[in-house]
């Protein structure tokens, strides 16, 4: 019940035209590389951050690390318990990723972002702070905008514009400004 088909001469002449046009020439296939490439264990992955998508961020290495950021990179921190210190040279977003950690800002960053528990961020400013998970801990000069939800988290700022707070026992204090407060939850919000 087999056919046999015949490859005529105008078929073979098309399809090693669309062969040469998708420069698929190479009759023989490459081999394929084998095995596995190697990292070491343990060690995060790094990407370089290109300015318009900050989520190619660079993860964070290890304790003491020195890290400095441009406006539009990004830097995203995974490994838990380390200590950074991260330069903030006109910007640079900070994706806090991880639980146990402490990260010491210097400079104007643009967007700090806490998801985890037990972390610490202190330093000079940035243009929102957004923390999601428990007994966080941030202590900036100007933050314009802040949003907080979790429990027992506590931001001490000495300027913002607009304080957003859910969940319960979070505590905001801030120093100057008239900032817009929504709050849900029982959370405080004061003027030191």
């Amino acid at each position: 019940m087999y056919r046999n088909f015949r490859i005529t001469a105008p078929v073979l002449t098309a399809v090693a035209g669309l062969a040469l046009i998708t420069g698929c020439t190479n009759p023989t296939p490459e081999p394929l590389e084998t095995g596995t490439p190697s990292t070491s264990a343990g060690t995060p992955e790094n990407t370089t951050a290109s300015p318009t998508d900050s989520s190619a961020a660079p993860a964070s290495g290890g304790s003491g690390e020195e890290i400095t950021l441009s406006r539009g990179d990004a830097h995203r921190i995974t490994e838990a318990n380390t200590s950074i210190s991260i330069t903030c040279s006109g910007g640079g977003d900070i994706d806090v990723q991880t639980s146990g950690t402490s990260v010491k800002t210097t400079g104007q960053c643009e967007d700090i972002d806490i998801r985890g528990n037990d972390n610490s961020v202190s330093g000079e400013d940035a243009e929102s702070l957004d923390i999601d998970g428990n007994n966080n801990e941030a202590n900036l000069m100007n933050v314009p905008e802040i949003d907080v939800d979790g429990t027992e988290n506590t931001v001490g700022v000495e300027e913002t514009r607009d304080i957003d707070v859910e969940g319960e026992s979070n505590s905001i204090t801030y120093a100057s400004g008239d900032p817009i407060v929504e709050t849900t939850g029982t959370n405080s919000v004061s003027v030191r």
